[in-house]
C-alpha cells in the first residue's frame, strides 16, 4: 500500500540531491520598518542575513527554497498577529500567513510579503463536543488528543500538516465521505482582519469565504469544529499488477464514489501497478463484503481509530524534498478510453492518487461554502519526485493526458503551473469570493500566491 506519506519518503532522497529551487530575492524592509516591527511584536522578527532566517523562511517543498521573504514574524499569540497587521497597514506591506508550510506550491511564502508564522498558535482544547484548534496545531497531535476522548474530525492523513491551511482550503481525508470536509465541521473562526481587529466569525460572507476560500481574507488564529465519536475503524488494501491497472480503475470507479458513506477508498496508479486502500467505519466483516467488487486478494484489518490514523501516516518522517504536483476533479464515470488515458498518465512517471468523493462531501450545494467541487466523483492528485524540470514535465504530461475527463483543481494540492488557477480552485464561486475580498480586504493586504484579488 502506498500512502501519501510513504510516497514522499520514497521520492525525498533523490529529489533532495537534484532539486533546483525557484529563486526570488527578498524585498528588503527599511531600517524604520524593521525597527517598528521589532517594537510592535513580542515574537521573533527574522530578516535576510540574520540568525535563524534561513531556517524560518523555508517551506516543506524545497523547490521554493530560493524564495526569500523580507521578514518572517514568528507570532507568539493573537496580540502579535494584530500588531503585525497594524504595522503592515502603516507601512503598506503585504502579508502572507503560514500555518505549517506544507502547501505544495509555496503559497505561504513570498519574496514581496512578510510571512506571519503561526506555528506557536497550536492550542488544542475541547468543550462540549467542540474542538478549538490553533492554526499551527499539527494533525498528528490533534488526532491523538481527540482519540483519547473517543472523538475525531475529518481531516488529512499527514501528521505534520497544520490545521490552518487545511481548513481554509477545504480539508479532504479518509473520514470525509462519512463526516464531510474539515471546513464543513467548522462552527466559528477567530480571526484578525485587515484592520488589525480580533473578530469571532460564525456567519455571513466572511464565514462563507473562509470555508474553502484560502488565506486571502483574514488571518485565522483559532477554529472551532464539531467532533464526531469514533473509537475503531476497519481498513483494507489490495494491489494489482501493471497489466491489471485498467481493470483496477474500472472496478474502483464503479464502487468507490457510490459506496456507503462510511467507506472511503483511494486508488493509486503508477508505472508498476495499482493499489486500492481505505478505511471503513464499521466491522471488518462488513468491509470484506463491501469491497468484494474490487477483486484481487485484499488485506483487511481493524484497530482503534488512533492506530488506523497512524497507519495512514506511515512510520516515515521524511526530509523536506522537492516535487511537482497538480490536481483535477472527475464528475462522470470513466469510459474505456478514459481508463486508458489514466493509465497512460501514470506511464509518464508521475503517480496518480484518486480520492473518492460522494457521501457527506457532496451533500452541500456547490455554493454552500467557498469550496465548489461538490459534484465530483473523485479527485485526482498528480505528483512526481524527480529533478524539478523532469517532475514538472511529468506532471504536465500526465494532466494533459486526462484533461478531457475532468477539470477544476483542489487548493490544498495547489499547482503554480496551472493556467487560470483561481478559476480551477473556486469555479463559479470565484466572483463571490472577489466581492468578499473587496468587502473585508480592499487593499489586498493578505496576499498568498494564487490568492483571491478584490473585485474592481
Amino acid at each position: 500500500m502506498i500512502t501519501r506519506r510513504q510516497l514522499i519518503a520514497r521520492g525525498a532522497a533523490g529529489a533532495l540531491a537534484l532539486a533546483l529551487p525557484e529563486a526570488a530575492e527578498a524585498r528588503r524592509l527599511t531600517r524604520t520598518q524593521e525597527r517598528a516591527l521589532r517594537t510592535a511584536v513580542r515574537g521573533r522578527v527574522l530578516v535576510p542575513g540574520g540568525s535563524g532566517y534561513d531556517a524560518a523562511r523555508v517551506v516543506f517543498n524545497t523547490r521554493w527554497d530560493g524564495v526569500k521573504p523580507p521578514a518572517v514574524v514568528q507570532a507568539r499569540d493573537t496580540a502579535d498577529v494584530r500588531a503585525v497587521v497594524r504595522w503592515a497597514d502603516r507601512f503598506d506591506v503585504p502579508l502572507v500567513a503560514r500555518s505549517g508550510g506544507h502547501g505544495y506550491s509555496g503559497n505561504s511564502t513570498s519574496a514581496s510579503a512578510v510571512v506571519v508564522d503561526l506555528d506557536a498558535l497550536d492550542a488544542v482544547r475541547f468543550n462540549d463536543g467542540i474542538a478549538t484548534l490553533g492554526p499551527g496545531a499539527r494533525l498528528g497531535d490533534v488526532y491523538a488528543r481527540l482519540a483519547s476522548r473517543g472523538l475525531t474530525i475529518p481531516a488529512g492523513s499527514c501528521p505534520t500538516v497544520a490545521v490552518g491551511g487545511l481548513v481554509l482550503g477545504g480539508g479532504m481525508g479518509l473520514a470525509g465521505r462519512a463526516f464531510g470536509l474539515t471546513c464543513d465541521r467548522v462552527t466559528s473562526f477567530d480571526v484578525v482582519d485587515a484592520d488589525g481587529r480580533r473578530r469571532r466569525v460564525d456567519d455571513g460572507s466572511l464565514f462563507w469565504a473562509l470555508r474553502g476560500g484560502g488565506g486571502s481574507f483574514a488571518i485565522v488564529t483559532a477554529v472551532r469544529l464539531r467532533t464526531r465519536r469514533v473509537t475503531t475503524a476497519a481498513f483494507f488494501s489490495v494491489s494489482y499488477p501493471r497489466g491489471a491497472r485498467e481493470e483496477a480503475l474500472q472496478r474502483w470507479d464503479a464502487l468507490a464514489p457510490k459506496a456507503p458513506r462510511e467507506l472511503t477508498a483511494i486508488l493509486t496508479l503508477t508505472t508498476d501497478g495499482a493499489t486500492a486502500f481505505g478505511q471503513y467505519l464499521g466491522s471488518p466483516t462488513a468491509l470484506r463484503r463491501l469491497i468484494r467488487p474490487l477483486g484481487g486478494v485484499p488485506t483487511v484489518g481493524s484497530a482503534d481509530y488512533r492506530t488506523v490514523q497512524r497507519r495512514w501516516a506511515g512510520n516515515a518522517n521524511p526530509p523536506r524534498s522537492a516535487f511537482a504536483a497538480s490536481s483535477m476533479y472527475v464528475t462522470k464515470r470513466l469510459t474505456a478510453s478514459g481508463r486508458r488515458a489514466f493509465v497512460a498518465a501514470a506511464d509518464t512517471g508521475a503517480t496518480l492518487i484518486l480520492d473518492a468523493y460522494g457521501g457527506a462531501i457532496n451533500r452541500p450545494d456547490g455554493d454552500a461554502t467557498a469550496f465548489p467541487h461538490r459534484d465530483a466523483r473523485f479527485s485526482v492528485q498528480v505528483i512526481s519526485y524527480r529533478d524539478v524540470a523532469t517532475a514538472r514535465t511529468q506532471v504536465r504530461r500526465a494532466r494533459k493526458a486526462i484533461a478531457q475527463y475532468g477539470g477544476g483543481a483542489y487548493l490544498n494540492y495547489a499547482d503554480p503551473d496551472l493556467t487560470h488557477a483561481t478559476r480551477g480552485y473556486w469555479g463559479a464561486n470565484l466572483e463571490r469570493l472577489r466581492r468578499v475580498k473587496r468587502e473585508v480586504d480592499p487593499a489586498n493586504r493578505f496576499r498568498p500566491a494564487q490568492g483571491v484579488r478584490p473585485a474592481t
